[in-house]
């Protein structure tokens, strides 16, 4: 074979080997499965891969071995958040017992399953000092409370005769009301019915006894 003929075949070799690179297919394993989602919930990512089976040596494999995904998932629990405590009011009472408050607000509510909305209130017991009571009140508790003592020890007097110096006659009956509604008065005596000559006793005097009627309002 001549020399210019082995450089003939030389090239229709070449001109075949050249098209050979173009025209045969990269060897690929069939796609894998997708990845899990790149996050637990809201949006994310996954891939999923395929292998090269035998090297390219008849050229370079130009085809993607890797493929990604948006992947969306339940959008991830929003848990309640909230402003941080106010500071305590003041009491409620100016004497006494009373309570004080305090609040906070609700920055955001829960959303899609989070941790709900704790109190937003809380109160607690204070107590600035001790009321004065009304004088007159007392004065007036005090007297009915006198009134009372006398009205029993005058009653355990007659009822035992325990009137030195003197002999007393029965209570007579309660008064008629001096009021129908709005609080009345009733009145009651009881008098002497004999004083020895001797009693020197200032309890050896006519009694008179008085109580509350018709208390309801008109």
């Amino acid at each position: 074979m001549t020399q210019m003929t082995e450089n003939f075949h030389r090239h229709q070799a070449t001109a075949i080997t050249s098209r050979m690179k173009d025209t045969i297919p990269c060897l690929l394993s069939p796609w894998s499965e997708w990845s899990d989602c790149s996050v637990t919930c809201g949006k994310g990512m996954r891939t999923r891969q395929r292998m090269l089976k035998s090297a390219a040596e008849l050229g370079d494999c130009n085809e993607e071995l890797e493929q990604v995904e948006k992947c969306m998932l339940p959008e991830c629990p929003i848990d309640c958040d909230l402003t941080e405590w106010s500071q305590w009011s003041e009491c409620n009472k100016s004497c006494g017992k009373g309570h004080m408050i305090r609040t906070r607000m609700i920055k955001m509510e829960p959303q899609f399953g989070g941790a709900p909305c704790p109190e937003t209130v809380q109160r607690k017991k204070c107590r600035i000092r001790k009321c004065l009571r009304n004088p007159n009140i007392e004065k007036r508790r005090w007297k009915e409370s006198r009134e009372k003592r006398r009205s029993e020890q005058a009653k355990e007097d007659v009822d035992g005769g325990q009137f030195p110096g003197c002999k007393m006659k029965p209570w007579t009956a309660w008064s008629e009301c001096t009021k129908l509604c709005g609080g009345g008065i009733q009145e009651r005596f009881m008098t002497v019915k004999k004083r020895f000559k001797s009693s020197q006793f200032t309890s050896c005097k006519d009694k008179k006894e008085l109580r509350a009627c018709n208390v309801h309002p008109c």
